[in-house]
């Protein structure tokens, strides 16, 4: 059996209809969909590609980008998207954050020491790609709880807003 990784699904985030609100990221470590990461300066020689970084303290919402690349696993037969990681140096596919945009993360993209999922949580960034749930606000806020999903098959999903 493969490892299991966070799941993302990009529920109605504006890159999904307008694309200069996705962006091109390569970063230098293994990363799972539904992770954030700080969006870096132009790789040289490049028109697109950017240089992903762990978010620093107090990073500006609008230097962040939800990762939710395709997930492709060419080397087994069948598989599950929740096994399915971003490999280290490979292009990465990231959604700015837009007021009202709407995402839905499982729980294995959420940072060690988050809250248990509920309505009217913060969610938030702070020196880590993992998205962080809590009352009230430790870093960066992204948006707010909306829904916690539980799906038939026993698959949760966290529903965030951005603000």
């Amino acid at each position: 059996m493969m490892k299991k990784y966070a799941v993302v699904r990009t529920d109605n985030m504006m890159g999904t209809k307008v694309g200069s609100h996705l962006v091109s990221l390569r970063y230098s470590e293994e990363i799972e969909n539904g992770n954030v990461l700080a969006i870096g300066d132009l790789e040289s020689d490049s028109r697109e590609v950017r240089i992903a970084s762990v978010p620093y303290e107090d990073v500006p919402i609008g230097e962040l980008a939800l990762i939710a690349s395709e997930e492709i696993i060419k080397d087994v037969k069948t598989h599950d998207v929740s096994e399915f990681i971003n490999l280290p140096e490979t292009v990465l596919r990231g959604y700015k954050f837009a007021p009202n945009d709407i995402f839905s993360i499982s729980p294995l993209a959420l940072a060690d020491g988050s809250s248990v999922p509920a309505v009217g949580q913060l969610a938030f960034i702070d020196e880590d790609t993992k998205i962080k749930l809590a009352a009230a606000e430790d870093g960066t806020v992204i948006g707010k709880v909306i829904a916690v999903e539980l799906e038939s098959n026993g698959n949760e999903w966290i529903v965030i807003q951005v603000q």
